[in-house]
């Protein structure tokens, strides 16, 4: 038997153990059924008739005030999720990089660079993407941008309680549903379209005239806020992977054409998602087990981009890993729309923070702090620089 603290504190030696022994087992705190073998979870992510992400009891219906995208099935999931990729193309997220990601990333390193010490997760990372990406939904980069942080931040530890907590829950509702100024903006691109990703939202696809109402709207948009602070997340995991591997953080160093592999392969070896909620449509076979119709299954997609029979010394983190194939953004119909704007996003936030703060590296005394199990987070990544007087270089 498997305790959810043992996942929160470190899953991964939980997960080898349970590939070799019993690659789908009963997790009885959660009541939900943990899968970890790649096979396995490709299948609960892919088999749509066997397998849907309709949650009827998920803590996120009620902290979003509806049904965000990554519950939704069907005719909806596929009209909204048209919606959101029509504004995330791969010419799209090329140009965001270039006049947005860039100069925002570059404007945070300067204000941070006279201190000469920061935890960059907080202070860099996530202020990074959250100014980056509210700026390409339509929200702007000041207190848009913050209340999406706020809200990432909250949905996050609402998705790592898996409703043990019915206070903290409480309180994300509440916080979540204090979104006037985010109504606000829907209300104006409503009646005003511009060529943001929300007024996308709003109306790609729509007669002039109708767009979608607020249901298909505001609780996607409150669920993306996850989606505003991946991308530093995947940033800080993959600093942090560097650290951990002083000579590959020399080759990158040395050859920032690097940084697109070693943030792939973050991804894998420990990405932000560590598990995706799905619910068995009928009673079916998996692992051996016979499973009931309406059962909860935690896909651990970390422990898939783990699984011996897929990767060479998977526990290995390598920048130069030819095998570029996870699942840390999914797969099948529910695939996450946003990959290339989080992959890219997280490459350039590392490019420019070694470009603009010279020799930063781990402060004395810092270790590696990462928790969460659904989602998981680096923790913080004190650094210290060298921040000599003049212009940020």
């Amino acid at each position: 038997m498997v305790a959810v603290a043992e996942l929160e504190a470190d899953p991964y030696p939980v997960y080898a153990r349970l590939r070799r022994s019993e690659p789908v087992s009963r997790l009885p705190e959660l009541g939900q059924w943990l899968v970890t073998g790649w096979d396995d979870v490709h299948r609960v992510l892919t088999d749509v008739a066997r397998f849907t992400t309709e949650q009827p009891g998920s803590p996120m219906l009620e902290v979003c005030g509806g049904t965000p995208l990554l519950l939704r099935e069907g005719e909806s999931h596929r009209d909204v999720r048209e919606a959101v990729q029509s504004g995330l193309g791969a010419e799209r997220v090329s140009a965001f990089v270039d006049e947005v990601a860039r100069p925002v990333a570059c404007r945070v390193a300067g204000e941070l660079f006279p201190a000469g010490r920061a935890d960059l997760a907080a202070g860099y990372f996530e202020p990074v993407a959250v100014r980056a990406v509210s700026t390409l939904l339509g929200l702007g980069p000041g207190s848009g941008a913050e209340t999406l942080r706020r809200w990432g931040n909250l949905l996050t530890g609402v998705a790592n309680d898996f409703g043990r907590d019915p206070a903290a829950r409480a309180a994300a509702t509440a916080d979540l549903a204090a979104d006037t100024a985010l109504t606000a903006v829907v209300r104006q691109l409503r009646a005003e379209p511009d060529g943001s990703v929300l007024s996308g939202l709003l109306h790609a696809h729509r007669a002039p005239g109708d767009p979608r109402p607020d249901a298909d709207v505001v609780p996607v948009l409150k669920h993306l806020a996850l989606s505003v602070v991946e991308p530093g997340w995947l940033a800080g995991w993959t600093l942090a992977a560097l650290w951990s591997a002083p000579a590959q953080l020399a080759e990158v160093r040395a050859d920032h054409a690097l940084l697109g592999g070693a943030v792939a392969e973050a991804l894998r070896w420990s990405g932000p998602v560590g598990v995706l909620g799905r619910r068995t449509r009928c009673a079916t076979t998996l692992g051996g087990h016979e499973i009931p119709a309406g059962s909860m299954i935690a896909a651990a997609v970390a422990s898939a981009n783990r699984d011996e029979a897929v990767f060479t010394e998977p526990d290995r983190f390598d920048v130069r890993r030819e095998v570029r194939s996870h699942l840390g953004f999914g797969t099948g119909l529910h695939h996450c729309p946003a990959f290339l704007l989080v992959a890219a996003l997280a490459r350039t936030a590392l490019e420019v923070l070694f470009e603009r703060l010279p020799g930063v590296r781990p402060a004395p005394g810092w270790q590696a702090a990462p928790h969460g199990w659904k989602l998981r987070l680096p923790g913080p990544l004190d650094a210290v620089w060298e921040a000599r007087p003049g212009p940020v270089p």
